[in-house]
């Protein structure tokens, strides 16, 4: 009788013992043979197995593999980070939140070794946050986080269990002055009040901010779309802005990068007028003007639409600064202080919703594909106008 052929391996490199599946796979070591033979944590079932012994091998080929059991919570988090990042596939800005997130967890248990904390140990820090005034979603962002790089840990085998499995976040009970002070609508100008602000900035204010101040509340833009914009994106004969790209800025001004937009969905082209392109073309001509009296002194390897005009020539706008310019025009204009120049962004949706641009439009032109804040700001402009259109009937037909 012929013998049965063996079955092929569906997944190689992982062995089953009890019930729970392995994958075997190869360090450097210090032994004669130059390797050393090693197993992912036991899962219940071999497709785990597999993917988990097939990301190590990844790590490995790109160097980014970590193996130390008895690393210190601040050491692992070091090199997590370089894993997390290592890859490509997250903004640098991530990557800075997750590093500010990380920080916090250092002085509950930075100098403690990661396989010796706790599940007790986690939720004492989650609950000591919220003691110490942090907000919910503060709160939430450190968990998710941490989540991460215990889960990576397991997966490398430093640690068996995940700290972080079956914690809970702090309860937030709202108390009867948090619902009396509450308010969901973000800040925004009316329509009289950005009158009032764009003439105060065109009189008082510098050129460069009347019309990087004007195109934020007449296009939507985020402030590191329209920091990032280059003289090529504009449309001229077809009237549109194009925004590919946003601007990224860590410690020096002269160490930026250009990220890719936000979302999927914040890569688009906005429509301008001809009062926009006008304004645009008025700064293209400023910033012409301004290069040729810093020549000497100015970056020109990228053709930025808006420059730093003050010790760094050329180089992108000064974000930071200009939430304080912003704050020093609404003091003049004699306008609420709580607004930011993000603020203008809120803007744009409101004056839209009140002429009677759809939602869908609205947010096809911010670059959304769902945001609440945008849906509550148009919502609340609607109701009020719906409220009009009825106040406006009932003096139609008060005769009657």
């Amino acid at each position: 009788m012929a013998r049965k052929a063996k079955e092929p391996v569906k997944y190689p490199g992982v062995r089953e013992k009890n019930g729970r599946f392995t994958y075997r796979y190869s360090i450097q070591s210090t032994s004669k043979s130059g390797r050393k033979q090693k197993e992912t944590p036991s899962f219940p079932t071999a497709k785990e197995a597999y993917e988990a012994g097939i990301r190590i091998k990844a790590e490995l080929l790109n160097g980014v593999y970590f193996e130390e059991k008895d690393i210190l919570f601040d050491a692992f988090a070091d090199e997590w980070l370089l894993m997390y990042a290592a890859p490509g596939k997250v903004k640098n800005s991530t990557v800075d939140i997750r590093r500010w997130e990380l920080k916090k967890c250092s002085p509950y248990f930075g100098t403690k070794k990661i396989g010796d904390i706790t599940k007790l140990d986690y939720q004492k820090m989650l609950d000591d946050q919220k003691k110490k005034g942090a907000a919910k979603n503060s709160i939430s962002l450190l968990n998710t986080t941490c989540k991460m790089l215990f889960k990576k840990a397991v997966e490398l085998g430093v640690i068996k269990n995940n700290p972080t499995n079956g914690s809970e976040l702090p309860a937030y009970t709202e108390t009867v002055e948090d619902l009396e002070n509450k308010t969901d609508l973000p800040h925004y100008l009316e329509r009289d009040e950005l009158s009032k602000l764009l003439t105060v900035i065109k009189i008082q204010g510098e050129t460069q901010d009347y019309n990087l101040f004007f195109l934020l509340a007449y296009t939507g833009m985020r402030i590191g779309e329209l920091a990032a914009l280059k003289a090529k994106d504009i449309n001229k004969t077809e009237g549109y802005i194009s925004i590919t790209k946003t601007i990224y800025m860590k410690g020096k001004a002269t160490e930026f990068s250009l990220n890719t937009p936000k979302t999927k969905s914040s890569r688009r082209e906005i429509d301008i007028t001809p009062n926009v392109l006008s304004v645009l073309e008025n700064q293209l001509a400023w910033r012409n003007e301004f290069k040729m009296s810093r020549r000497n002194e100015y970056y020109d390897k990228d053709d930025f639409v808006f420059v730093n005009n003050k010790n760094l020539p050329g180089y992108p706008l000064n974000i930071i600064s200009l939430d304080k310019r912003f704050k020093d025009y609404l003091e003049l204009a004699k306008l609420p202080s709580n607004l930011t120049p993000h603020s203008l962004r809120h803007t744009h949706v409101s004056l839209l919703a009140e002429i009677g641009i759809d939602i869908e439009t609205i947010q096809e032109r911010l670059g959304h594909s769902n945001a609440a804040v945008t849906r509550r700001i148009y919502l609340h402009v609607t109701k009020k106008r719906k409220k009009e259109a009825s106040e406006k009937f009932d003096m139609l037909m008060k005769d009657i």
